[in-house]
């Protein structure tokens, strides 16, 4: 399991967007389910900056990670971890990215001003995530939950317009609030 911050822009890594990657535990995969959680609600992107995506909430992809679909589960009322027999890592490679920029623990300005900045922004993101790992040719399925369903058409939308199957071979997507 790996974590940490990737750059959105190599040359620029003071905004940066935190993920938490969990190879599969089964036969290894050329596929990655990215997951996305949404708001309004529990992580509020806090900035100095005039923006109508300022006073939206963030919601932390670390909750999809520990009470839901990760490799281990940590839930309110539990008193330790425990392993997740239903998680999504039995079947692929998962990536949970805490984003837009300003959410849970990704760093830096708040610039996005519409939900196509921050597709944009996920893009070159998910592309240093790449080039980092070595990953290349691997389907991708794009997925989230509650405010996620707007982030996920359009960041799956931004994939497709990339028109790079090496990087961008999108296979599908799904949402639900």
């Amino acid at each position: 399991m790996y974590s940490g911050l990737i750059p959105i822009d190599e040359k620029d890594p003071s905004r940066a967007l935190f993920f938490v990657f969990q190879p599969t535990v089964g036969k290894p995969t050329d596929e990655i389910v990215i997951w996305l959680n949404g708001g309004p609600g529990r992580f509020k992107v806090i900035s100095q900056t005039s923006s109508p995506l300022t006073d939206r909430a963030g919601c932390s992809s670390l909750e999809g990670f520990f009470q839901e679909n990760g490799r281990f589960i940590w839930a309110p009322g539990m008193y330790s971890v425990e392993v997740n027999p239903y998680s999504w890592v039995n079947l692929s490679n998962v990536l949970w990215v805490e984003q837009p920029v300003g959410t849970g623990f990704s760093i830096g300005k708040v610039s996005a001003t519409s939900e196509e900045d921050i597709a944009q922004d996920f893009v070159k993101f998910f592309k240093n995530f790449q080039t980092k790992f070595g990953i290349k040719n691997f389907k991708i399925f794009v997925t989230g939950e509650s405010y996620a369903g707007r982030y996920v058409p359009y960041i799956s939308a931004a994939m497709l317009d990339e028109k790079n199957k090496e990087y961008y071979n999108l296979q599908g997507d799904a949402s639900h609030s």
